[in-house]
């Protein structure tokens, strides 16, 4: 029998009761003043979670699903966009008759033609018409109807971000409008009588049905208009499935909704079916913004679908988690890659994808990523439950297992705030204009193409296509030195400010701006590639890249005011956007090295780490000239060593007169660092001077160091050795670290013994199996009929691999697999072909780790610290013997 679990207190105007299988727990929501209201309607602030549009009889409505700034869901139904396309004449600038115009106007869906409008293109300045057509889906028709008459331009882009584009909107809109409905609850907290809601008023408002929002506005196009980004009270709601091993059915569930007042939570119970609807019915109510959980994108959505599926025809629900009503068949949740989900009006974020890029753990369990993150809190550690053993678990202890799923449910949120996963992606679509679904699962091509569409068709520049095919060619990448092999001590190292995209601003490098008429080029790359002036034609590119430079420095400036004012609220938020700026600055130039990108051309990519490329040989043609030792350079940054008398030791001594030389010797290179940076800035390089260190070292290879910074802040950095890499195991890393601290204290002899008698430690066991495990990503294609793995279309032969046969193993014991995710492991035998792995499940079920082939691991670590001890005469074979034929330290003499 099912008990309901008290309250922690009541919701005053919540609809959901505890009944059947369900349980809540509610935290109470305050009334507000939540928008104004005016003599014709209400004015709205709304962060725009997603866009989509229903196409009805002759016109098309927009739907802006959303979130206002004071907590309210809302729908805003927007009349006045027509969906069009641009054309011009193939070759040349030509004349046009007007029987081509009018068959142009005959084309079938074709409703009306405008123009023309003289426009730049890539043949010249040409004659552009546009041609508006009866629905948005008919722009490809018309569009593929045209081929070979007529060049098609702005014709494969997104009608719902063309809204955002035709206004110049962002992520964070005003709304003017007619309210046509609203829920009891959002009606009590406006202080207002709700609307009578009455079918034809939303059919006539463009609603197709009751949406299950608190809000729902009727506007014009005219009546949006940009504002500044504010912080959305956005919702979340996560959620966790328990499934039988034996049978795939669902055991329970449970969701956890997140507002700005707190947490709501909920427990389903019961059959199948009963637990699957009370779960749709749910998120229908609480309505959020967001829904998550951990591995959701290829484990709970997927369960939930083949289940509904498994259903009778009858008696089968309708998987309605979108934000439309609930007949609308818009509201299933749908995978539009082999990752993302789309589901109309809300954003699908999986914890587990957010944690792995922002983390990159050594191991992507829910447990080790949430005592990564919370070491010190037990309450966000996963409950001892074996999920291996899911159905006798569930039958023995079916209370356990609940709160387990809840607890399942509950840490993604926390996983995510921890993160600041979702402010992140708010901050990121406020600052790329595009909305949150955007933000979160766009890519970077579709973020620069929200800023490049829209500010070339306020400069009458036509927009082409996306290229169809991709190019296998790669462009020549930044300058490497040749680094100096050991021990350098005092070192500043200078940094090109935002490399390329100064370059692409300094050289007005676009693909609007390439030219092959030697006569009207001012810029001619390294490659020969030549490029416009400024004042001849300014480029898309360096426009924007000017306004987010200027926007970056302006959030900077901010931050600094309110740093100086102690408001802390302030100075994260204006933090998150100079990010999201950074970020989005840095991709520019991924984006045009590709060869799929519609504003883009071969000679881009090439030409701005060739002019890179020139800069940095430039800069260490000079130091070397004026006597100075470059250490190493690479890419954007050249390490040079601070002219120096006598060297203190690297080291930070204790306190006594030591400590006023190593001081005065940081002073000194502090002063000689910004002195160089000065003096080759004012040519117009924009170095930096971006840090102090009083250690560098290298075995000799490009792109592997260490380094001791003590300016602008005290830290190590290492690159390119294996603590840096995901698939090593912990006592590799661990002793490296350790390792690198020697070396960067000079203290040679100390590293070689530390490698010696850890090396011997492990030849005889004398070490924890977690230090062992090793973790790499997996890959695998689910069978979406029945959600079954096959590996063989990523890999060979999967059986002889290490990962893939711990994913197997993993799949065969009922734990579950997430194509790309990291699976561990620990090398149970290396002699036999393949070598013997056992999956490490300590963290995830309990009990004993698998036994480790200690020979195995000590050739590997002795390979990784041979790399290292090479450079001073100890090679692999001599750390695992523990001796060498020449004395201890002979490398010293």
């Amino acid at each position: 029998m099912f008990h309901p679990r008290p309250p922690i207190s009541p919701l005053e105007h919540s609809s959901f009761q505890a009944c059947g299988g369900v349980r809540l727990r509610l935290v109470p929501t305050p009334l507000c003043n939540d928008v104004v209201l005016m003599e014709m309607g209400i004015c709205l602030q709304v962060a725009v979670v997603g866009i989509s549009y229903r196409g009805i009889a002759s016109s098309t409505v927009v739907e802006v699903f959303g979130r206002t700034s004071e907590g309210l869901s809302v729908v805003v139904l927007v009349h006045g966009m027509r969906p069009w396309l641009e054309v011009s004449r193939p070759g040349p600038p030509q004349s046009v008759n007007a029987a081509e115009i009018e068959r142009l106007r005959g084309v079938r869906h074709v409703v009306d033609v405008q123009g023309p409008v003289e426009k730049q293109t890539e043949q010249g300045m040409k004659p552009v018409w546009r041609v508006y057509v009866e629905q948005p889906y008919h722009v490809p028709r018309v569009r593929d109807s045209l081929e070979g008459r007529w060049l098609t331009h702005s014709s494969d882009i997104v009608f719902g971000q063309r809204l955002l584009l035709d206004l110049d909107l962002s992520l964070h809109i005003g709304v003017e409008g007619e309210l046509i409905a609203a829920t009891p609850e959002a009606a009590a907290r406006m202080g207002i009588e709700p609307p009578l809601e009455e079918d034809e008023e939303l059919l006539l408002a463009g609603a197709s049905g009751r949406y299950p929002s608190d809000l729902i506005v009727r506007s014009n196009v005219e009546d949006l208009r940009h504002i500044e980004p504010f912080i959305a009270p956005l919702t979340t709601l996560s959620f966790d499935l328990e499934t039988s091993i034996q049978h795939g059915t669902v055991l329970c569930a449970a969701a956890v909704l997140r507002t700005k007042d707190g947490d709501i939570e909920a427990t389903f119970t019961g059959t199948e079916k009963e637990i699957i609807g009370d779960f749709i019915d749910f998120v229908r109510e609480s309505d959020p913004d967001i829904i998550t959980g951990y591995n959701i994108d290829n484990f709970d959505l997927p369960v939930l679908e083949r289940r509904i599926e498994a259903m009778p025809a009858k008696e089968r629900l309708k998987l309605a988690l979108g934000r439309v009503p609930l007949d609308d068949d818009r509201g299933k949740p749908n995978r539009s890659s082999s990752r993302w989900w789309r589901c109309t009006g809300r954003v699908i974020m999986d914890a587990w994808w957010e944690a792995r890029m922002a983390l990159r753990p050594e191991r992507e369990s829910l447990s080790h990523v949430s005592q990564l993150l919370f070491p010190d809190q037990m309450e966000k550690r996963k409950m001892d439950v074996d999920a291996s053993r899911m159905d006798e678990e569930w039958q023995e202890r079916p209370d356990v297992v609940l709160e387990y799923c809840l607890q399942d449910a509950k840490l993604p949120l926390d996983i995510l705030d921890a993160i600041a996963a979702q402010r992140r992606s708010e901050s990121l679509g406020a600052v790329a204009k595009v909305p949150l679904e955007t933000a979160v699962n766009g890519t970077t091509s579709q973020w620069i193409d929200s800023l490049l569409v829209r500010l070339a068709e306020r400069s009458q520049i036509v927009v082409p296509r996306t290229k169809g095919q991709r190019s296998s060619e790669s462009t020549e990448g930044g300058y490497v030195h040749d680094v100096k092999m050991g021990l350098s001590t005092w070192i500043v190292v200078l940094d090109f400010k935002s490399m390329y995209p100064s370059i692409m601003i300094e050289h007005n490098v676009c693909s609007t701006t390439r030219t092959d008429d030697g006569n009207k080029a001012s810029h001619v790359a390294p490659t020969g590639a030549m490029f416009v002036d400024k004042k001849e034609r300014l480029g898309l590119i360096p426009q924007i890249l000017t306004d987010l430079m200027e926007s970056r420095d302006f959030h900077k400036e901010q931050m600094r005011l309110a740093e100086k004012d102690e408001n802390n609220h302030q100075h994260a938020f204006h933090d998150r956007l100079q990010e999201s700026v950074k970020i989005l600055m840095n991709s520019f130039y991924g984006v045009l090295a590709s060869s799929f990108y519609r504003f883009t051309h071969p000679d881009l990519g090439a030409s701005i780490t060739a002019w890179a490329r020139r800069k940095v040989r430039d800069i260490i043609m000079q130091l070397t000239a004026e006597g100075s030792e470059v250490i190493y350079s690479d890419t954007d940054s050249i390490f040079v060593a601070v002219p120096m008398e006598e060297r203190p030791p690297p080291a930070k001594p204790p306190l006594d007169e030591d400590l006023e030389i190593w001081e005065e010797a940081r002073r000194s290179m502090i002063a000689y660092g910004e002195n160089l940076a000065e003096r080759y800035s004012s040519s117009g390089e924009m170095l930096e001077f971006e840090k102090g260190l009083t250690a560098f070292f290298s075995h000799g290879a490009k792109k592997r160091y260490v380094g001791r910074v003590v300016y602008p802040q005290f830290e190590t950095i290492v690159r390119g050795y294996e603590p840096r890499r995901t698939d090593g195991f912990p006592i590799q890393s661990k002793t490296l670290e350790v390792m690198f601290e020697h070396l960067l204290d000079d203290k040679l002899e100390m590293a070689i013994e530390l490698a010696l008698e850890t090396i011997r430690r492990l030849k005889f066991g004398e070490v924890d199996p977690r230090d062992l495990v090793i973790s790499r990503s997996c890959k695998g294609r689910v069978d979406k009929n029945n959600g079954n793995i096959d590996f063989t279309k990523d890999y060979v032969n999967p059986a002889s691999l290490a990962h893939v046969q711990t994913a197997m193993k993993r799949i065969e014991r009922g734990l579950t697999f997430t194509p790309g995710m990291k699976v561990s492991w620990i090398v149970t035998d290396a002699r036999t072909s393949p070598m013997t792995v056992e999956p490490y499940l300590v963290d995830e079920t309990g009990g004993e780790p698998p036994e480790p082939d200690y020979s195995f691991y000590t050739r590997r670590l002795a390979t990784a610290l041979g790399r290292i001890t090479e450079a001073f005469g100890w090679t692999a074979g001599d750390l695992v013997a523990g001796t060498r034929q020449t004395t201890l330290f002979s490398f010293q003499e």
